[in-house]
Order: structure tokens, then sequence, then C-alpha cells
């Protein structure tokens, strides 16, 4: 409510911005408020009763909040004074003002009352405890994404979101005694207001692990017995307590989660031994016990050896060639003695290892991922062994040939509330993976995010600088000239919000973002200087296609130009929508490299996938220069390709249906995992009711579910209850992505006249 004294505020502040574009102040006994030079950095304002903190000098979009009172600035440099409606935890908008929350007290309950509003929380942990972070969205608008940092200054720990359900839980181990914080915003920051209300709790971790599966012994020599089972899902496991008894009985602590084969020596032979195992968290939480298993210590009889088919990699013999500086080695192994137990791969020219202890019975699947190979060639040996200790090693030479010559620049951006970085980041990760994975070394990939980023998981953050223009401007002028030249080629990929002429690197208005002409400029330094013949600009944004077309003939505000690959997610004027994790041009299009295909194909490849959602989403192509996508386009690009070495095979959704029975149906996907191992399988239901957002936005806001593994290998499926609540025909696409975030060919069952198992591929379907 606006109060007599808040109109007079919002009179004044208007009437002095009127007056003069410098310096303001307005003050009263109870109320001061200065303005700081419009676009000077602002400052900090504050009376007895009032506190205003401005870091943008409230010449661009941003907000600065006390108790009572919020200040809000336009885009144009206007302010106005609204009541913020907080909860009773305001002001806890950044890391200095966050609230403290006890382990295992009530849940608080908050609110996103404004555009943009984050909430923080202290808590205090203990070093070697584990615990649990829940947040439960109550109101209708809240979609909670919760980030855990150890430091205020630091990149967060862990960080996640609620997008396939309406909580988020994080399970952490506490490595320091000490302060920890929780920052909680808005998945799209645009929500605000009523109906975003959640809670949030820290819980000491006192549940112990589910118990290890399908226990298995073997007999490996007269004194020796191996036991092997199937690893607890938990992501807090530190390792197992094998307990046995005979003669002689005791206990053995194996340490490691996924470590799940142990072999027990100087038993006594002939004696038989009852075997159990225990999962043991990093808290000390014991889990119930396995199942009973019993092997006597004898030597094996059976002398049959396995068989070994690989097929990943798939290659007809000689050498396997790759630009990967790591490969999964996948086959089948069968064994007439029915007794499978494990499959190793080791490379010997780097004498490293990995194992897939899941085989049994006559005839299982392995899969051994991560293997790092160096540069030249790598002796590959591929092992499985059955539980009588008979082993068959096949092996293969990988050559794995040097970096890649040429540079890339990836920028990872955001606006000012930080809306749906997640995607962002996840985005930006995976096209970092798939250039390192083409052969570009990390010094040969310049990666800017507002925050560090550990693209490959590796514990080592894999940036270089923050998302601000003025660093895109020095990696394009002054990085780059080390790395590209004539047949040396250069690739940029932009992901973030963006308007017509404009990319929102550090947020959307004033110095954050940059325009086509001045990318453009700086690209036409780094040509003049580098010789450079082939650059290839990939832009995920909205309204990405202003910086390939020339907008009423100006040429200079375009970065079309001979020798010049643009791509954009969309047109001049349309959104581009972020998917699940990640944004669906980008999910095809990367995908689509990681098979060494070329950049035309991709491009369309792309088209396909954003159709699929039925909006008015554009992807635009121009490789001729003229700043026109049409159908001239598409020569150069189909000869560009990341590289021609890097085998990757994504997964297929084979199958799909949705079957209703009144308002409540189930959706069900068939996928065959590819090279890697398939780690998430959802669908996005499209309602009669839909309608594509009208504003500049890259939240399609569709609801998203998840489908889980059924136990019939391939099968996922959700029960969708109440969710076919509306009449009308409902249109729903479904999506498949690996453990690298590389995602399978969507498939969709609805509206469009498709069979149920139509892949969307092209040629693009017709809205």
């Amino acid at each position: 409510m606006i109060t007599p004294r808040l109109a007079l505020v919002i009179a004044a502040l208007a009437a002095g911005l009127l007056a003069a574009r410098g310096g303001l102040a307005q003050e009263s006994p109870n109320f001061a408020l200065r303005q700081a030079l419009l676009n000077s950095g602002g400052g900090e304002r504050h009376s007895p009763n009032h506190l205003v903190r401005d870091g943008l000098g409230l010449a661009a979009a941003g907000r600065a909040a006390s108790p009572t009172y919020m200040v809000v600035g336009g885009f144009g440099g206007g302010v106005m004074m609204v009541d913020p409606g907080g909860d009773e935890f305001e002001p806890d908008d950044d890391c200095g003002l966050a609230r403290t929350l006890e382990v295992d007290a009530p849940a608080q309950v908050h609110n996103f009352h404004a555009v943009g509003d984050r909430d923080w929380i202290r808590f205090t942990a203990q070093a070697g405890k584990g615990y649990h972070i829940e947040v439960a969205n109550i109101g209708a608008n809240a979609n909670a994404v919760v980030g855990l940092y150890d430091q205020c200054d630091r990149p967060p720990e862990s960080q996640e979101s609620n997008a396939f359900g309406p909580s988020v839980r994080i399970t952490w181990l506490a490595r320091r005694s000490g302060d920890y914080f929780i920052e909680l915003q808005q998945f799209d920051a645009a929500f605000a207001g009523e109906g975003t209300a959640y809670s949030v709790r820290v819980m000491l971790d006192r549940e112990p692990p589910s118990p290890p599966q399908n226990p298995r012994c073997t007999a490996v020599n007269a004194t020796t017995l191996g036991l092997q089972w199937k690893r607890s899902p938990e992501r807090d496991v530190r390792g197992y307590r094998v307990n046995f008894t005979g003669i002689p009985s005791g206990s053995e602590d194996i340490l490691g989660p996924d470590t799940v084969y142990t072999e027990l020596g100087g038993l006594n032979a002939g004696q038989t031994y009852q075997f159990r195992v225990l999962a043991v968290d990093h808290t000390g939480n014991e889990s119930e016990p396995s199942g009973q298993v019993s092997c006597k210590a004898e030597a094996p009889l059976d002398l049959s050896r396995p068989v070994v088919i690989l097929n990943q990699p798939a290659f007809g013999g000689g050498v396997y060639t790759t630009t990967a500086y790591s490969m999964t080695f996948a086959g089948v192994a069968l064994d007439d003695g029915q007794n499978l137990l494990r499959a190793q791969v080791r490379n010997a020219t780097r004498n490293k290892e990995g194992w897939d202890y899941s085989l049994r019975g006559r005839e299982g699947a392995f899969r051994v991922p991560d293997i790092g190979l160096a540069i030249g060639d790598n002796q590959i040996q591929v092992r499985v062994y059955d539980d009588a200790g008979n082993v068959t090693t096949e092996e293969l030479a990988v050559r794995r040939l040097g970096e890649v010559q040429g540079g890339v620049i990836i920028m990872a951006g955001h606006n000012e509330t930080f809306g749906l970085q997640r995607n962002i980041y996840n985005a930006a990760n995976r096209a970092y993976r798939i250039f390192r994975g083409a052969g570009f070394t990390d010094e040969a990939i310049h990666y800017l995010s507002p925050v560090a980023q550990d693209a490959t998981g590796d514990g080592v953050f894999d940036t270089d600088g923050p998302s601000r223009p003025a660093d895109l401007e020095a990696a394009v002028t002054e990085w780059a000239r080390g790395h590209v030249g004539p047949g040396k080629p250069l690739y940029i990929y932009l992901i973030d919000h963006g308007f017509a002429d404009k990319f929102c690197a550090a947020g959307c208005s004033g110095g954050g973002a940059f325009t086509p002409a001045e990318l453009d400029g700086w690209l036409r330094v780094l040509e003049a200087a580098t010789g450079v013949d082939q650059v290839t600009i990939v832009i995920e944004a909205c309204q990405s296609g202003s910086f390939l077309d020339r907008h009423n003939q100006d040429v200079a505000n375009s970065l079309s130009k001979e020798g010049r690959v643009v791509i954009t997610s969309t047109g001049r004027a349309n959104n581009a929508y972020a998917s699940a994790e990640g944004a669906y041009f980008s999910d095809a299009f990367f995908s689509c490299l990681a098979e060494s295909n070329s950049m035309k194909v991709c491009y369309e490849q792309g088209v396909s996938a954003v159709g699929a959602t039925g909006v008015d989403q554009t992807p635009w192509l121009d490789d001729n220069g003229d700043g026109v996508s049409n159908e001239n386009d598409g020569a150069e690009a189909d000869l560009r390709v990341v590289t021609r070495f890097f085998r990757s095979v994504r997964p297929t959704i084979r199958e799909v249906s949705v079957v209703r029975n009144g308002a409540n149906g189930v959706l069900t996907a068939m996928v065959e995992e590819g090279a890697e191992e398939v780690e998430l399988v959802w669908a996005t239901v499209y309602p009669p009711s839909f309608r594509e957002p009208d504003t500049v936005t890259i939240n399609l806001n569709a609801p998203t579910v998840r489908l889980e593994p059924t136990g019939e290998p391939g099968r996922y499926a959700f029960n969708y209850l109440n969710g076919f609540s509306e009449e009308g025909d409902y249109r729903i696409v479904f999506y498949a992505q690996d453990r690298l975030g590389i995602h399978g060919v969507p498939r969709r069952e609805g509206d469009w006249g498709l069979p149920s198992d139509g892949a969307l591929f092209l040629p693009l379907i017709q809205r």
C-alpha cells in the first residue's frame, strides 16, 4: 500500500530524476536517500529507520530493501518505492545478512517477495558429519533453486533445483566445523509475491543407508574367498563393512562407495563361511545387513573361460583413432560356467584402470567409463573374470591424436537476477566437455562465467574469469591471438538472457551487456591481426537473431561476414527457451556435435528439437555473409566440424506411450543406452490451455515430469496423477540424456498426427 509519506517520496524522487541526471538527495528526520551519480556504481544510504543499498547506481534494473521499504530501479533510470511485503526474515538478500537456522530445528517459512529476491541462511555444521538440506515449495508459484556455500565469496559446493518435483534435497558431508551458507532463489526470478512461500530446514543425517544388495561369494583358491555385492545408491556412503562367521570369524572395513569386491585370505581350507555386508555413511550410520551368503574355501572346479565382445568403441580391428582425452569402454561377456563376476579395463600405457562389478550368470553387459588416454598410442586391456578365477583378456590399440589446432571461447552470462542460472551453467559446462573431448586442451579453451565452474567434475575449476563484456573483449582481441590463425579456427559459444541487439553478460543493462557491433568490432581486430579464416559463433539467448541480421540495413551491427558461420538459437523477435536442465536448441545442437556431425547437420537437428515445443522459436543460420538466414546458407557450415574423430553414441528413445484414464495417466518410454549410462528421462507436457509467454523470457513454464526406471531394462515410467484435468488434446514430448548431458533425439506423443514412437527429427515437423 502506498502511504501519503511514501507518495511524497516517490514524487520527490521522480522530480529529482527529471531535473538532473546526476546525484540527488531527499531527506527528512526519519528518512534520507542519496542517489549517487547515475551509472557510478551506487553506494549505501541509511537513516535511523531505513537502509538502502544500491550496487548499480539504479541506472539499470536493480533493487535495494530495508525491513520497511524497497527501492526498485527501472531500465530507464527511474526509481519507485514499494512495500516489499517480505517474510519475517528480511532483509536477508546477501550472504552478509544471512539469518541463522539451527540444525534439526523446525523449518523456516520464507517467500520470494520481489522480483530477483534472494534469501540467505546461515547454519553451523561439524566436520565429518552428514547433513540434509530440505526445501519444499508451499506456494503455487514457488520454484526454489538451492545453493550451498562454505564461504560467502566462494562458488557453491552444491546446487540443486526442483525441476522434476515440488521439493529439493541436498545431502552433504561437512569437511570442516563452522558456519555454512544456503542461498535460495527462484528458478525464474520473474515470479514473485503471492504464492511464492517455501520452507527450508537443515537436519543432521541420522538415516542409515540402504543395505547392499545381491551379495555373492566365490572360492579364489583353497584359502581365499572373494566377496562381491551391489553398491548402495546413497551419495553419502563412505564404504562397507563385511562381517563373516566361521573359523576364523571377523570383520573387514572396505573404503570407497564404489568398491564392491574384496578378497579375504588366510582362511581354513574346507571351512564354510557366512557373509553379510553393511553400508556405512560419512556420519557413521550403518545400514541393515545384506542377505547372508555362504561359501566354502576350496580350489574352484570351473575351468571355462569367459568370452568378451567389445562394442564400445566400435571398430573393425587395427588402431582406433580419437581426439578424446578419456573414453568409456563397454561390451558383453559370456560364460558357459554361468558365474560371471567382474570386468576390468586397463590402459597399460598410463597404468590406469577401472572396474565393473555388475556381471553375473551366463551373460551380462559391462561398462567402464572415463579411462584416461595419453597422446599417441595407448595399449588397452579388457579383462573379464568369473567366480572360478578364470579370466579372458582382449587387447586393442587406441591412438589419441595430438592437440586440435585453434581456440574456443565460452561465456555463461547472467541477468540482474541470475534467473535460470543453473540451466545456463549446465549448458556451458557441457559445451566445455565436448570441446575438451574433441581434442582442445584446457589452455585452448577460455571459459568465462559469473562464478567458477568445474565442468569436468575432477575437483579443478575450468573457468578463466568472470563474464563481463570487457573480459570477452580481452578474450577475443588478446587471448585468442595465441591460438587462432589461417587453418586454426575459433569457436565462440555464448549462452544467457538477451534482448534485441543485446547479450546479457553481466546483467542486461548499463555496462553488463554488449551489442552485435561491439562483438563484430572485436572479431575484426582479431581477424586483421591473425588472419583467422574460420570463425564459428553460436548464440543461445532470446532474440539472438538480432546478432545475425542487418536490421534496417545496419551492416555494422551484425556478425555476418565472409569466413564466419553464425548460428543463433532463435530469431530477432523470438524467445529461446530453457529445457529441464539446459536449453532446447543447445541440448540438441551439442549432442549432435558429439557424434562428429557438421555444424549444418547439428543446426538442423536443433531446429527440429525446438520445433517439438510447438512455440515460436526460430533458430537462424548464416554462413555466406549476407545477414539473412535462408535456403542459400549451409554450404560452409556443412564443411565445419569440431572434430571428425570424436566418437559418441547418444541414447535412443525407442518407443513412448501415454495411457490416460480420466484425469490420471501413465507416461512410458523405452530408452536404449548409447556410449554412456542414461542419467535422466523426462517429459514436457503441454496441456490444451498452454500458451507461449508473451514477454522476453527463457522460461517456457510448461509442466515437466521425471520418468523413473521400472526395473525392466531400459523402461522408464511416470504416474501422472490428476495430470490430465483439462478437456482437449495434450502434446507430450519425451527426452533422455546420459551422464555427460548428451541427449537422444526427442520423441513425442500428442496431437501432431505422428505415431507414438515418431522421432522429432529432420525434416522439421510442421507446427
